[in-house]
């Protein structure tokens, strides 16, 4: 473990929720807070590593309020599902000032879920492109990613909030950013995306206990009334970011205020909680 200390941001999954995270990214580049590590989840993902590459905000913000879901899906009906994410690459290469984790300007890790084992898989070196499109695959929507021997999946079905991966990179403080996953709709699920939506969400709710343990702070944007694909309320989801970001600047302040041994703290905290035999397998229990 690294003893370098700073403050990192953990940003979950949640599709086109996920914008709020660059409202929360807007309110600390607003206020001087550095950010020294970044970890993401699906589209915390893509928006953490697009902002760690160097590519100023105002130009993230400006490109997701005109992205649309053919800009980062194709739709083809195969085994594993029902469309590539083989655009999302594409995107990548357009918006991203870095194209591999070893030139960001910001440390970042992105979490993927290997399909055999059902553990997590953290990213922190190599190409950026396929660690995040492995990332944001989304079981029943999203064919899985194949990389090297292992076949990957959505980083949320095991790490809705990356807050672990985030402490690993080495960071005093971690801020973790819920975005959830429910699909916006209420009453009984009209579709199979839905079905697997909800499925995933319900799973979701009996591990916050276990990324929450990891995380100083959880910011939680009001955002559920969002459908997964309302990309069109970007700035809605963006200013909500910045709304829950703005109410918790006192306490974001106060993490940021030396105190002795901070980090340390930490870890004693952690090591009397009883813990899995291994910290790849944080979703396990």
């Amino acid at each position: 473990m690294s003893e370098r200390t700073g403050l990192a941001l953990a940003l979950g999954g949640g599709f086109s929720r996920g914008f709020a995270h660059l409202g929360v990214l807007q309110v600390l580049e607003q206020n001087h807070i550095p950010i020294s590590y970044i970890a993401g989840t699906s589209v915390g993902s893509i928006l953490g590593a697009a902002y760690a590459s160097g590519a100023p905000l105002a130009r993230i913000i400006a490109t997701c309020r005109t992205i649309r879901f053919r800009d980062i899906g194709r739709w083809r009906v195969s085994r594993l599902g029902l469309a590539s994410n083989h655009r999302l690459g594409d995107l990548i290469e357009q918006v991203f000032e870095s194209r591999s984790f070893e030139d960001l300007q910001i440390p970042m890790a992105v979490v993927a879920t290997d399909l055999a084992s059902g553990e997590p898989v953290v990213f922190t070196h190599g190409n950026l492109s396929e660690a995040i499109r492995a990332s944001c695959a989304f079981p029943g929507l999203f064919e899985p990613v194949q990389i090297g021997t292992r076949c990957l999946a959505d980083g949320g079905l095991v790490a809705p909030v990356p807050t672990r991966a985030a402490r690993e990179l080495g960071a005093s403080h971690v801020i973790g950013v819920f975005v959830g996953a429910e699909d916006g709709s209420h009453g009984a699920p009209s579709n199979i995306f839905q079905v697997v939506c909800r499925a995933v969400n319900a799973a979701q709710k009996h591990q916050l206990e276990i990324w929450e343990r990891h995380a100083d702070l959880v910011l939680r944007p009001d955002v559920q009334s969002f459908a997964w694909d309302d990309f069109d309320r970007a700035d809605e989801a963006i200013e909500a970011g910045a709304v829950a970001a703005r109410r918790a600047l006192p306490r974001i302040q106060k993490l940021l205020d030396p105190v002795p041994d901070s980090h340390s703290q930490f870890q004693a905290r952690l090591q009397a909680e009883p813990q899995s035999p291994a910290w790849l397998a944080e979703a396990s229990r």
